[in-house]
């Protein structure tokens, strides 16, 4: 039985495979003389690298959104779940990249999230957080 064309597998399987011969192009433009062997190791590299950080970030987002659902409730959660998730991603890259908890509460204080959910946040993320729990 063959896979559908528009599965979410093969978007995906897709969408790495358009990534992976974007980095070998660029790699290849930059050190014209490079073996092919090193091209590939190091597209390869960068593949598994972002397949990791966005498998962090859904490690985050899905802490978050039960820690919210748990404390802020479920229903008015649910009506700003999208930008609650692009800020939980956004302040996930600032982890990522060694950001200071400084730059972590200015990130969520910057945001238009309603009080109680920045708070919220601010609990999750910085200090003695639910996450370092």
């Amino acid at each position: 039985m063959a896979m559908p064309k528009k599965s979410a597998i093969n978007r995906g399987r897709a969408k790495i495979e358009k990534l992976f011969q974007r980095i070998i192009t660029t790699v290849k433009a930059q050190y014209p003389n490079a073996s092919d062997e090193y091209v590939l190791l190091v597209a390869a590299n960068a593949v598994h690298r972002y397949a990791m950080a966005l498998g962090y970030y859904e490690g985050v987002w899905k802490g978050v959104k039960a820690y919210l659902e748990s404390t802020v409730g479920v229903g008015k959660f649910r009506q700003i779940a999208g930008p609650v998730r692009s800020v939980t991603i956004h302040v996930a890259r600032l982890q990522l990249s060694g950001a200071s908890e400084d730059e972590i509460q200015r990130t969520i204080d910057a945001s238009s999230l309603p009080d109680d959910i920045k708070t919220a946040l601010k609990n999750y993320f910085i200090g003695v957080g639910v996450q370092k729990a």
